[in-house]
């Protein structure tokens, strides 16, 4: 899902996270960022392949930042369904909490599209991760449905 608007922050490069990995590693941080396959919460479907073509890392170098990336909770993936999370995008892209009900409408009609239409791993730890910031969240994807 393709998007008009996105927000990368100029204070990524200070945080601890992509402070503590390769260079290689950076560029993979900042394409999932910014990949075309984007999604506010974070969870999209982003193929191996097409973050080689992309980026242009080989598959040895896009294991070992993808590694780094794992070990620095900066994303998870899951290789059956090639689902990426971007743990810490929400942050940036759905808001800080103050969400009108159309926004919040919004997330929980993507985290439901997710869980229910795509099968994408991901949507219960989203869940549990966000759910002290949006009181709007249920408490877990068997809650979830489109409205």
């Amino acid at each position: 899902m393709s998007r008009k608007f996105a927000k990368v922050y100029p204070n990524v490069w200070k945080s601890k996270k992509l402070r503590e990995v390769s260079a290689k590693a950076k560029l993979l941080a900042m394409y999932f960022l910014t990949s075309p396959s984007y999604c506010m919460v974070g969870i999209y479907e982003q193929p191996q392949e097409l973050i080689r073509k992309h980026t242009g890392l080989n598959q040895d170098y896009l294991d070992q930042a993808m590694h780094e990336l794992f070990e620095v909770d900066f994303i998870r993936y899951d290789y059956d369904t090639e689902a990426v999370w971007v743990v810490d995008m929400a942050l940036s892209q759905v808001a800080d909490g103050r969400l009108s009900e159309r926004q919040q409408k919004g997330v929980l009609n993507e985290l439901a599209r997710l869980y229910i239409e795509c099968q994408y791993p991901f949507v219960d730890d989203f869940i549990e991760r966000y759910r002290s910031k949006y009181d709007f969240l249920p408490h877990g994807s068997d809650e979830l449905y489109w409205s």
